[in-house]
């Protein structure tokens, strides 16, 4: 039975921490508090929900990756893909009205989570756990 790379989740999430922090300090002038000059800090509560969906989301993931081991690697890139269109963009509606953004500000932020995926689909099904000949 093929076990999850927990070293590999650990550093897909870092990346996409990393990144996050990136993509968050050049964010469009809509996200952008004018009293500050810069993006709105959000609440430690916001940074903790946050860190823990993109690690829910992330290991529920490399779990589906090892349910479809008969996949080859290409194939499962592309499952991670398909996740990501069948999950994130048909959100785009809903936070381009429920947040009121423009069409830019959306795609700003629906763009982060497809870098995201994209770490995820390279590193996720190439670096795989490895066996152990020790059983038990």
């Amino acid at each position: 039975m093929n076990k999850i790379n927990h070293k590999a989740i650990f550093l897909v999430f870092l990346l996409q921490v990393l990144v996050g922090f990136l993509w968050y300090s050049a964010a469009p002038a809509a996200l952008i508090d004018p009293n500050q000059g810069m993006a709105k800090l959000p609440s430690i509560e916001r940074l903790v929900g946050f860190f823990v969906a993109s690690f829910v989301y992330l290991y529920f993931t490399a779990w589906l990756l090892v349910k479809v081991k008969q996949m080859s690697g290409f194939s499962m890139m592309l499952l991670v893909f398909g996740v990501w269109v069948c999950v994130v963009l048909p959100n785009y509606l809903f936070i381009s009205f429920y947040l009121q953004l423009e069409f830019s500000s959306a795609l700003y932020l629906l763009s982060y989570s497809a870098v995201c995926s994209f770490l995820a689909a390279i590193i996720l099904p190439m670096w795989r756990a490895s066996r152990s000949i020790f059983k038990g």
